[in-house]
């Protein structure tokens, strides 16, 4: 009996055990649910950054890049509500100015936005329409230089794909007020050679932006800068920002933004780095990152309300893919806007400015969007690598058939202008692997046809037999510039030792002649030198201009010398040896003409 008692009280000692551990599991369960729960309705960036963690997020990154850094100002929106606004560094190196978030930046290429968003409002009044040919719209005769008769539309505008050659940034840049015209004259003035076919190659266009800003005008009856100022910055209280092509709309902005330097990336200071720009709604903008984000607000509204159009329903159908990668399913314009695959799908622009970049990326599913703007040219600590921070890794990979690689030569090119030769000289040759990394890779029975190295640019293959050709046409030029050097020597050696001792014979009246087209040769190479190491700069065309009007009188000179040369062997009586050197200089002057006319190094 004793022993059963005993039993029972050890069986209600270890149901009381397990009653504890099971009350303990089911309590813990019970408080481990409701905490779950609330750490899955934590709000993230793409990236999964808890936004409560993203401004810490944020300054520790800028605070690990500081010694790279200029300026930058960083703004963050979040349901519309700005949840990050902060400015870092400092606007003048030199001063030691300081950026706030007052610091007027430039928005680049970013003004573009404001050109497909007042397109679009057009649209949905029913003054424009996407796809009727522009020449309706233009004055009669507007295009001279147009190669193919295909319709070019708003939406080739909006795509990059109209066909035009790229204008060159002496061409797109000037530095003086004084030399401002209205649009539509600026764009007469600078029309590009049509080059590719409408709808097949996509090649960045500053000219076809400034473009539909200028139909704009026509249809609304406002110059550009004022239809924006009425219909984009006043309803959206954008009080801090200007697409006047100087600014003279707001002066205080001006004022501000002659306070802040553009830099390099490795913090050098760039001369002249306000410039103006010759199609001004392509890029013109200038303004602060806040104001900027009143604007990427408006994109992604948290309501039926809309500040930008009359019916939700036109910014949706803004906001929508309107072309895909060639032979792909893959988003790459939204109506302008860039689409980007991070680790959610986003709409982007960037714009890089002498002196500036900057960048807006924004999800409107889950209504989060960014905004950085610095004061260094092609800037990437930021532009890049904070938005893969915060927005994921953007990683593309393309299946490609071909054996090998290949060279190959940007859409975006100068075909017919002074920059001809330095497109020329940019032809890239990438790997099949480098293939692979592009956005897209488009392949015909194992050829490679087109490559989208970028949204915005499309590269088309060059043969190894053109490559190798550009290549042995510098040898002609090589051989012709050394014997201008040498018989520039040979000749000045020659008249200092007749002058010294009277050895040898002087000069004949031909000789000096010769001796200055030898001459002209060496200050020819000397003024296409100070051309290349010019460009980087973005001088203006005005400035460039005394340096194409000297290749085009060398081009006079070489073959009036050519002339004189065929009369004076003709009339006049010389040894084997004169006539050799003569004809050689000659031959040697016109390979060097051929070269400038042959690369348009002229006016």
């Amino acid at each position: 009996m004793q022993k059963n008692r005993q039993k029972d009280r050890s069986d209600h000692s270890i149901n009381r055990v397990i009653a504890c551990v099971l009350s303990f599991i089911f309590i813990t369960m019970a408080i481990a649910v409701p905490a779950h729960a609330e750490e899955e309705q934590v709000e993230t960036t793409p990236s999964r950054i808890p936004l409560s963690e993203l401004e810490k997020t944020i300054d520790a990154y800028v605070a690990s890049y500081e010694k790279y850094t200029a300026a930058v100002s960083v703004v963050a929106i979040k349901d519309g509500e700005t949840i990050v606004n902060k400015a870092y560094g400092l606007a003048d190196i030199e001063d030691q100015r300081k950026a706030d978030t007052s610091t007027v930046f430039e928005w680049a290429s970013i003004s573009k936005l404001l050109v497909y968003t007042s397109v679009i409002q057009l649209v949905e009044q029913g003054k424009l329409d996407l796809e009727t040919d522009i020449k309706e719209y233009l004055p009669e005769g507007f295009f001279k230089k147009l190669k193919y008769d295909d319709p070019i539309t708003l939406m080739n505008l909006m795509h990059h794909n109209a066909g035009w050659e790229d204008q060159t940034a002496a061409e797109v840049y000037y530095y003086s007020k004084n030399e401002t015209l209205e649009l539509g004259e600026t764009l007469r003035k600078n029309e590009p050679k049509q080059i590719y076919k409408p709808d097949s190659i996509v090649g960045y266009s500053n000219y076809g932006v400034g473009l539909a800003a200028y139909i704009v005008e026509l249809q609304s009856g406002q110059p550009f800068y004022e239809y924006v100022n009425q219909h984009i910055f006043k309803p959206l209280n954008m009080n801090d920002t200007t697409i006047h092509p100087t600014g003279q709309d707001h002066p205080d902005v001006v004022r501000r933004r002659n306070e802040i330097e553009g830099y390099t990336k490795d913090l050098k200071r760039i001369s002249h780095n306000r410039v103006y720009v010759t199609f001004y709604p392509a890029g013109a903008a200038i303004g602060t990152a806040e104001d900027l984000a009143k604007f990427l607000a408006a994109l992604m509204p948290v309501d039926d309300s809309n500040l930008l159009f009359t019916n939700r329903n036109t910014l949706n159908e803004m906001l929508s893919t309107s072309l895909y990668y060639d032979g792909t399913s893959i988003p790459r314009f939204a109506h302008g806007f860039v689409e980007m695959e991070y680790w959610v799908p986003t709409l982007m622009h960037e714009g890089n400015l002498k002196g500036f970049s900057s960048k807006v990326v924004f999800d409107p599913e889950s209504k989060f969007g960014m905004i950085v703007m610095t004061n260094q040219s092609f800037e990437e600590i930021y532009y890049y690598g904070l938005i893969n921070k915060i927005f994921g890794n953007n990683l593309y990979s393309n299946s490609v058939t071909s054996e090998r690689g290949g060279y190959f030569q940007s859409a975006r090119r100068a075909a017919s202008r002074f920059t001809n030769l330095f497109t020329a000289l940019d032809i890239k040759e990438y790997s099949k692997a480098e293939l692979s990394k592009f956005y897209n890779v488009v392949e015909r029975n194992g050829v490679v046809e087109k490559v989208s190295v970028t949204p915005y640019i499309d590269f088309l293959p060059v043969s190894s037999l053109k490559v190798n050709l550009i290549k042995i046409s510098f040898i002609p030029v090589a051989l012709a510039i050394i014997f201008s050097l040498s018989v520039l020597i040979v000749c000045l050696i020659r008249m200092l030792l007749y002058k010294l001792n009277k050895r040898g014979n002087p000069l004949t009246h031909f000789d000096k002649y010769h001796l200055a087209i030898h001459f002209a040769g060496m200050l020819l190479l000397l003024n296409l030198l100070v051309i290349l190491t010019r460009l980087p700069s973005y001088p203006s065309y005005s400035s460039l201009r005394i340096h194409l009007m000297f290749n085009l009188l060398y081009v006079v000179l070489a073959l009036a010398y050519l002339g004189l040369l065929i009369y004076k062997l003709w009339k006049s009586s010389y040894s084997k040896r004169q006539k050799v050197m003569y004809i050689m200089s000659g031959v040697s002057a016109l390979i060097l003409a051929v070269f400038i006319v042959g690369w348009d190094l002229y006016i």
